[in-house]
């Protein structure tokens, strides 16, 4: 990822007033290990997000969810979508595509002029999913991204914590997580 380009979209965008600033973390991006016997082909169909790191593009946003599609090149189809603030339908559509790391894949979004990497840090592909992200930044400090996903739009208290704990494994702070909500949902008809 060129983070020096993302640096300048979200600075832009901030002084807009379109985004607030995402916080840069002093230091180096955690270590970790990703899962290491990931299938792509379990992980395929709909996620709802239970919890995330905040992010300046998903400020005010609800109900968001993840849909991945086989495309049948070895790639996935990726659509997230979600609500913003006034409920109006905000989406975004592209792919993944597995890396030399197992665990590790390549995120292609629309619109978006890096490659970002996408973690599953762990999933049992039927109830929860842990998916890290963490970019260095001029050497100084660090940006990470996490989301907690369902299958269903709430997770048990016990996959709550397997998902955290997948988390707390590699030292990541649980304590940044926000709740997504996922109620009530009504998408505009398309």
């Amino acid at each position: 990822m060129n983070f020096f380009i993302l640096s300048l979209i979200v600075g832009a965008a901030w002084a807009r007033g379109t985004v607030p600033p995402q916080a840069i973390v002093p230091g180096h991006c955690p270590s970790f290990n990703p899962m290491t016997d990931f299938t792509v082909e379990y992980y395929l169909g709909k996620w709802y997000e239970i919890a995330r790191f905040p992010m300046p593009y998903e400020t005010g946003q609800t109900c968001n969810y993840a849909e991945y599609s086989d495309r049948g090149d070895g790639t996935a189809g990726v659509h997230n979508a979600g609500l913003d603030a006034n409920g109006n339908l905000v989406e975004i559509f592209g792919f993944v595509e597995p890396t030399s790391q197992q665990g590790t894949l390549a995120l292609h979004l629309e619109g978006v002029p890096f490659v970002g990497t996408y973690n599953v840090l762990d999933t049992d592909y039927d109830s929860y999913a842990a998916v890290y992200s963490c970019q260095e930044f001029l050497g100084v400090g660090h940006i990470d991204q996490a989301w907690i996903l369902g299958r269903e739009k709430t997770l048990t208290l016990e996959e709550m914590v397997v998902a955290l704990n997948a988390f707390d494994t590699w030292g990541i702070d649980t304590k940044k997580f926000i709740k997504t909500m996922q109620e009530p949902c009504e998408f505009p008809q398309e």
